[in-house]
């Protein structure tokens, strides 16, 4: 029963934000494609909307069907397999929906000359970065107790800790991986506990940092969109910051103190159900760059934004050497990118990937 609630709780909600992906999107962007806002509304782009929609749900569908069936003819280990491959090949065929959708707009766009009739430009807020546009990193204090508190624990009642450490579970509860008694394989959960506060305390930074995107046809709304848009996707990387670090807690303790192993298994199935559910409202609520925001500010004018799409691989990779920016927004879905062009960025993606590789090795 636990295996088949881990599944629903992972697999249904990629499902849905995939499949609601351009209705949370900026309005002057269409599947990767810069469009002007007004043309959002119009038949043919809502039918493509709709069938991105239906096409994406229904592939989502079938596989999630074949998965459950699977678990009735396979073992866990290759039913867990048979899972994951079922998600890459979601992730794969709905994105060749979106290219399709992709190449249907780039076309409609060019037989449109949709920016014939306003002039584009750029618009940009000298004093933007002078609001509060994201909660302070000093937030991140209270991971950082709960961290520092687990390792004097972990350090103090060190010698009540097994000679072999439960380091995996399966969905039934009972242990499938158990590791030597060491000071690497004793203090992982608390090595993953700094990588996970310090990539939040990263996080929220470039939430701050990232390039701005004003809308020219109303930059008054649009800067207080973009405001409120990473005020709170800041506050939620905050919160889900701090809860992922409290629950590596408690698994760490659980070395020490005794704990049912089930109750640890749901309690993390809870907390991560909540955290992904908590995404996918807070998606649909602000959509991207606070685009699902209502606001009593402007008025539309007549200038659309200037035209990047040379810039936008298959409308979602982000080349352009001459933008000092490293961290913009997504073309197609919520949240930000890296400028694939800049050394920075693949820098830090390194590091990102490095430093689990390295937890591991010294566990």
């Amino acid at each position: 029963m636990m295996i088949y609630l881990m599944i629903l709780l992972t697999f249904l909600p990629t499902v849905l934000i995939m499949a609601i992906t351009p209705y949370i999107t900026r309005r002057t962007e269409s599947f990767g494609v810069s469009i002007p806002e007004e043309v959002y509304g119009t038949n043919e782009l809502v039918e493509l909307r709709k069938k991105y929609a239906i096409k994406t749900s229904v592939v989502g569908i079938i596989l999630l069907a074949i998965i459950l069936f699977a678990g009735q003819l396979f073992s866990e280990n290759a039913w867990m397999t048979i899972f994951i491959i079922g998600i890459f090949l979601f992730i794969i065929g709905s994105f060749l929906i979106y290219y399709q959708n992709h190449k249907t707009m780039k076309k409609m766009k060019v037989a449109s000359n949709w920016e014939q009739a306003k002039m584009v430009t750029t618009i940009i807020d000298t004093k933007f970065r002078n609001r509060k546009l994201i909660y302070s990193n000093g937030w991140f204090i209270i991971a950082l107790f709960m961290t520092v508190v687990t390792i004097g624990l972990t350090v103090v009642y060190y010698d009540r800790i097994p000679d072999q450490i439960p380091m995996q579970y399966g969905i039934n509860g009972e242990v499938t991986n158990w590791a030597t008694k060491t000071y690497g394989s004793v203090f992982s959960m608390s090595l993953i506990q700094m990588f996970m506060l310090g990539m939040f305390v990263f996080l929220n930074a470039m939430i701050g940092s990232s390039r701005q995107q004003v809308d020219a046809s109303n930059p008054e709304k649009s800067i207080k969109q973009n405001v409120i848009f990473r005020r709170r996707w800041s506050l939620f990387f905050i919160v889900t910051g701090s809860v992922l670090v409290l629950l590596f807690s408690v698994i760490q303790l659980s070395f020490i103190f005794p704990m049912d192993v089930q109750f640890l298994i749901y309690v993390s199935l809870i907390i991560t159900g909540m955290i992904v559910i908590g995404a996918i409202i807070l998606s649909i609520i602000t959509g991207q760059g606070g685009s699902r925001l209502k606001t009593t500010t402007g008025k539309e004018g007549q200038m659309i934004n200037r035209d990047e799409d040379q810039f936008w691989k298959l409308g979602i990779f982000y080349f352009n050497s001459a933008d000092p920016a490293i961290w913009v927004e997504k073309r197609f879905g919520v949240g930000w990118t890296v400028n694939m062009a800049k050394p920075q960025a693949w820098i830090a993606l390194l590091i990102i990937l490095f430093i689990p590789i390295l937890i591991a090795l010294l566990t």
